[in-house]
């Protein structure tokens, strides 16, 4: 089980929607500051669903962005294996022949996700640039690649790569967060190591592209 045998369910400390709010304005100052003084034109705010459809909108809204191209990656646990698989690309819409790509990831562990989401991007748009940010970051996963830049509103330790003394040091929760519109019984589940049991999980994982896979044994 590797890492997720880490996790405990009494592990997870639930984030009101004002705690929420005040790590979103960080984040949104931070790559405000950046886009600003970069002088920055972005074309096309990319959330990673789900969870990035919340700081991705907030976002794209504080920066007076109109143009939002979701793509959707899920993890499906199937026998001894985790899947990383892509449900939603890109849509098609018209852009530059060199646009510029507002990314958008909610809590960041390892960055798997986030690096896939990118990487497929910057196939799809060999000349494209991209931003990236996340409102949640694992301390010890901060680097992405193929972007010109990266940004948390928070850190945090939800790989367990710190220890508690570690994270008092520099100021970081050290278990995990539980966001204001998550289920914690889909989250247990998860960290288990097995399958929740989506609604609409079977049409879902129909056509989805697998990615990545990851033994569990």
């Amino acid at each position: 089980m590797g890492y997720l045998s880490k996790y405990k369910l009494e592990d997870f400390k639930p984030v009101t929607w004002e705690e929420y709010g005040k790590t979103l304005e960080e984040l949104f100052n931070k790559v405000e500051k950046y886009v600003r003084e970069n002088k920055i034109k972005i074309d096309a705010v990319v959330p990673i669903l789900r969870g990035g459809a919340f700081p991705g909108t907030y976002l794209a809204y504080q920066l007076n962005l109109l143009k939002i191209l979701p793509v959707q990656y899920k993890y499906f646990f199937e026998g001894s294996q985790i899947n990383l698989k892509q449900i939603l690309s890109i849509p098609k819409s018209s852009l530059p022949d060199k646009p510029v790509f507002f990314v958008i990831e909610n809590n960041q562990c390892f960055g798997l996700t986030a690096q896939t989401a990118i990487n497929d991007i910057k196939k799809e748009f060999p000349g494209c640039r991209i931003i990236y940010a996340a409102d949640h970051m694992d301390y010890s996963f901060q680097k992405m690649e193929n972007t010109e830049a990266v940004f948390y509103g928070r850190l945090t330790n939800e790989t367990r790569t710190l220890s508690k003394a570690e994270c008092d040091k520099k100021g970081i929760f050290h278990l995990s967060y539980l966001f204001p519109w998550e289920n914690i019984k889909e989250e247990w589940t998860t960290v288990q190591g097995k399958q929740f049991e989506y609604a609409d999980l079977e049409l879902a994982n129909k056509n989805a592209e697998t990615k990545k896979s990851i033994n569990l044994d």
